[in-house]
Order: C-alpha cells, then sequence, then structure tokens
C-alpha cells in the first residue's frame, strides 16, 4: 500500500480470538462455583456472560460505567440473572479476568499477517481493554513483540472511537495520518474512529454482514498480504 508505515491494529477479536477463550474460562468458572449442583446449565450462564458483558461494554465504550464497575458488577449481575448466589461473583471475577487473559487464541491466519506485515511497516496497538489484561493476551499468545506502541483507554483515560486516543497513538508513534491504517473488527470504536481523524480504515468481519465507513473490508487476515 503506497505512503503507509504504520499499521494500527485493534487486540480483541481482530488478533486476539475473545470468544474462544472467554469460552473456555467460562467451562471453568462454571465448575468452579459447581453451578450445576444448582441446576444452572452451561449454556444458560455462559449466553446470560454474554448478555451481561455486551451490556456493559457499550456501557464502558460511551463512558458511561468504569473498568471498576466492570470488574465488580459483571458476574454479581450475571450470578442474579440465572439464581446462583451473587457472592460467589468476587471469586468468579478474579477467576475470569485473569485465566482468559492468559489463553493463547489468535484469530485464524493473525500470526500469517502479522509476520509478513512485520517485514515492511511498524505494527502498533490501539485497544479500549484494560493494561493488565491486554499485556497478558499479547504476552501469552506470543504476538507482543510485533508491536512498537501498544496503547490502552486505560492508560489515557480516552477511549476508542474518540480521537483524543487515535491522536495519541499516533504521536507516540511517530506516525502522520496520511502514512498510517487502522484495522478493527468494530465498525464505530476502530472504524469511525480512526475515519474521523483521517486515517484509512480496514474493517476486519468474518460474517462479511457489518456495515462501516471502511476503506476496505476484508473477512480473513490472509487478504491484508494481498492489500499491502
Amino acid at each position: 500500500m503506497k505512503g503507509i508505515k504504520h499499521i494500527f491494529f485493534d487486540l480483541d477479536h481482530t488478533l486476539w480470538d475473545y470468544d474462544k477463550s472467554a469460552q473456555e474460562t467460562l467451562i471453568e468458572v462454571y465448575s468452579l462455583l459447581e453451578l450445576a449442583e444448582d441446576e444452572i446449565s452451561k449454556k444458560e450462564f455462559i449466553d446470560t456472560f454474554y448478555t451481561v458483558n455486551n451490556q456493559l461494554w457499550h456501557l464502558y465504550n460511551h463512558g458511561e460505567i468504569d473498568r471498576d464497575y466492570i470488574k465488580t458488577n459483571r458476574f454479581k449481575e450475571i450470578l442474579e440473572k440465572v439464581d446462583a448466589d451473587p457472592a460467589k461473583s468476587v471469586e468468579a471475577s478474579e477467576y475470569f479476568l485473569h485465566h482468559c487473559s492468559i489463553k493463547p487464541y489468535l484469530i485464524e491466519d493473525a500470526i500469517t499477517a502479522l509476520r509478513y506485515l512485520d517485514e515492511k511497516y511498524q505494527l502498533h496497538i490501539i485497544t479500549n481493554g484494560f493494561i493488565d489484561s491486554q499485556n497478558n493476551k499479547l504476552s501469552h499468545s506470543g504476538i507482543s513483540d510485533f508491536f512498537e506502541v501498544v496503547v490502552t483507554s486505560e492508560c489515557i483515560g480516552a477511549k476508542k472511537p474518540s480521537q483524543e486516543i487515535f491522536h495519541f497513538s499516533l504521536e507516540k508513534a511517530g506516525a502522520k495520518v496520511a502514512e498510517s491504517v487502522m484495522i478493527g473488527d468494530n465498525p464505530k470504536t476502530d472504524i469511525s474512529g480512526a475515519k474521523e481523524v483521517g486515517m484509512y480504515s480496514i474493517l476486519f468481519d468474518p460474517s462479511g454482514r457489518k456495515r462501516s465507513l471502511a476503506d476496505v473490508t476484508i473477512q480473513s487476515h490472509l487478504e491484508l498480504i494481498k492489500l499491502f
């Protein structure tokens, strides 16, 4: 891609496989809390997690709640909805936060694309995730060495899609807007945010069903090799 020197990636759902990691960890939490003894099905517990989790992250991305609220209330709300003892929520939260973030799973072909791009471009991360969790994900999935700059919303107090986090990331990377690309899975936080500051944007959408303002949409990371 002509004139491009810097590629900024989102992490969760774009490179790191959140769903596979969360699913495996939730099964472990289900066993840890002995929820089967309360006649709560594994499916009900996992489905409820995703419902509550998606709602809370939506509020977090819109600045309506903070990190601590998610940590404190996510599993409390989940356990209440499935009629389990909410007193178990602290144990569940601590287990999930740590063990999910150390899962090594990456999106299919992500490592192939990163190895290719790393030889030609400077790679960076912009994520709305928490510092400790995101560092764990990068380290345990074996991709931390690919990235020169990693910016989390927590470290600067601004979240995608705000222009502040993109400008901060560009400045920290020593990158100009015209020579930078943003790749992410979220049409609002990743794509609209990048477009607001004038960055070229690529939507990663394996389903092919998302609508966005992205300059390009890809369904596989192997498409990045063709693009770049």
